[in-house]
């Protein structure tokens, strides 16, 4: 299974001139209805939004969406609800020499459909998921849908055996055709009870879901336990840094490779700045207030109380200049690829780098940066992992292309080509970094002037991409998961036990699972789908024993 399609890699393109070009034509007034939410966008901008949405991907180029965007200030699913909208229009719209009268049918023709039992209990878990709609307001629903609703008792049962019977077939999943793969882990709380998760990063399969009443080391060492009763083939660990999960290995008698999160360590640096540049900004407020008594009356002891606010502003000013430095130099320690020549980082470099950036933070002697350094400490260590797993695929991986090359020189040089669109292509699209969006549109009309006409090229790029994707620095995707969860869990109130929750989890992650996905790489696959795991069906409710009538 691949992670890049097709189209990714497909000849150069010439975007943003001609659609620029068409753009700045545009009238900076026309003429709009008041039915529309966004009156700001005119008619000849909606039907221009509408020519671009529904253009042939391999014609409006690679980014179109993206640049739309950000030229009229709106979201890519307002853009494609107008692309939509407009195809709908124009194709609908009957032509004016052949005006169709519809007929009234009459009521014996009309199609009708049974209210059966299985049809209220499909929709109403339809409603818990994806609906994420709370029991009392399934109620009403099915009341206003089919004129009959249900108790808060039946629904409860029903979610309560749905949940029941997802635990079933989640036990009998086999998650060894995904061979041996990361995992990683995190936790979300309701309230002060803990629900621990572990997760896939590549298929975003959710491999384990549990609540339970602590996260201490022994629970999660069961759920280390758990996850390979599913036959899931750890072979390393994504994490942040909580405290259990260093001895939940030991008692597991778990021995793979840990990655610590890097992006969390990022953030706390950035936090840490903010921090001091608060700070920094109460001292110069008091400097500013001492100076106004100065200007309109010289008083030394005033002089005095000015002396030490300024002494700190300009400290803290200089530990937050040193500080940026350093954390520029550490987010370049933590990188796979070098976004400026497209170099694959070594672990020794990085390890030097991470080394003295630390050495530089320690300098500091401000508490709140001491804390911080106490924590990069600890981390340090096992924060560049990565580095190490990606060795042997890419060592696979160059022998293949010196053997395509027959030179050393022209492979390395393919591979920082494939490693530089890689990373700019991941800066733009997955962190959003706007300013890396034409470089990264050379780096692919680059790239697809090597490949255009060699099948066999084409394949080692796609090889080479998919090693880069599937290397795991952080424990992003969990925190992904957490963040779909946390609002069904808010409308979840009925859940005040460990066993019902445990069973609405359940039905979470049997949906999840088999959910498709409807944007970027992954559109029109589901987890289960990506990770190469068949159920005989797509559709969970038919697997919970609710098929559509």
């Amino acid at each position: 299974m691949t992670v890049y399609p097709d189209s990714t890699l497909s000849a150069s393109v010439i975007w943003p001139n001609p659609i620029e070009q068409i753009w700045q034509l545009l009238p900076t007034y026309s003429q709009t209805s008041p039915n529309w939410k966004r009156p700001d966008l005119g008619l000849c901008d909606r039907l221009f939004i509408g020519a671009v949405i529904n253009s042939p991907k391999e014609q409006r180029g690679w980014g179109s969406i993206n640049w739309l965007a950000d030229v009229f200030q709106v979201s890519r699913p307002t853009l494609y609800a107008i692309g939509e909208r407009a195809k709908y229009s124009l194709l609908s719209v009957p032509s004016q020499l052949s005006v169709v009268i519809p007929t009234i049918e009459s009521s014996d023709s009309k199609k009708t459909i049974g209210i059966t039992p299985n049809r209220v209990k499909r929709t109403a878990l339809s409603l818990v998921l994806p609906g994420g709609v709370s029991e009392r307001s399934i109620r009403d629903c099915l009341k206003a849908a089919f004129d009959e609703g249900r108790s808060p008792a039946f629904l409860s049962e029903l979610i309560h055996e749905a949940g029941r019977r997802a635990g079933e077939i989640l036990k009998r999943v086999d998650h060894s055709v995904m061979g041996y793969v990361a995992q990683a882990r995190d936790e979300i709380f309701v309230g002060r009870e803990p629900i621990l998760l572990m997760v896939e990063p590549h298929s975003l399969v959710i491999t384990g879901l549990y609540a339970t009443d602590d996260r201490d080391a022994e629970t999660w060492g069961c759920v280390l336990l758990f996850t390979q009763d599913r036959r899931v083939l750890i072979k390393r660990l994504a994490e942040d840094g909580c405290i259990p999960y260093d001895k939940s290995c030991k008692l597991a008698k778990l021995a793979v490779a840990i990655q610590k999160d890097v992006w969390h360590l990022i953030v706390d640096i950035r936090k840490v700045i903010h921090d001091l540049e608060r700070e920094a900004y109460q001292n110069l407020k008091k400097v500013e207030q001492l100076e106004k008594q100065l200007c309109k009356q010289w008083d030394d002891v005033v002089f005095a109380k000015w002396i030490k606010p300024y002494e700190q502003f300009e400290n803290l000013l200089a530990q937050i200049d040193q500080l940026s430095f350093w954390y520029g130099c550490f987010w370049d320690a933590v990188e796979l690829v070098d976004w400026r020549n497209g170099e694959i980082r070594n672990r020794a470099i990085n390890q030097w780098l991470a080394e003295e950036t630390l050495k530089g933070i320690k300098q500091l002697p401000h508490p709140r940066i001491q804390k911080l350094v106490e924590g990069l400490e600890k981390q340090l260590p096992e924060m560049l992992t990565f580095l190490d797993g990606i060795v042997e695929p890419l060592t696979d991986w160059q022998a293949q292309a010196e053997q395509h090359f027959q030179d050393h020189s022209s492979a390395a040089y393919f591979q920082a080509i494939v490693a530089h669109f890689w990373r700019l292509e991941h800066a733009v699209q997955r962190n959003g970094h706007k300013n890396f969006r034409e470089a990264a549109l050379k780096a692919q009309q680059w790239l697809a002037n090597w490949i255009e006409d060699d099948p066999q090229l084409k394949k080692l790029a796609e090889k080479l991409l998919n090693i880069l994707e599937r290397t795991v620095r952080t424990s992003c995707a969990a925190e992904t998961i957490n963040s779909v969860l946390r609002p069904y869990l808010v409308r979840r109130r009925e859940c005040t036990d460990l066993t019902s929750r445990q069973l609405f989890l359940n039905l979470f992650v049997l949906w999840f699972n088999m959910h498709k996905f409807d944007r970027e790489s992954r559109k029109g696959k589901s987890p289960y789908e990506i990770a190469g795991i068949d159920l005989g069906t797509d559709d969970w409710l038919t697997l919970l024993g609710y098929p559509p009538d």
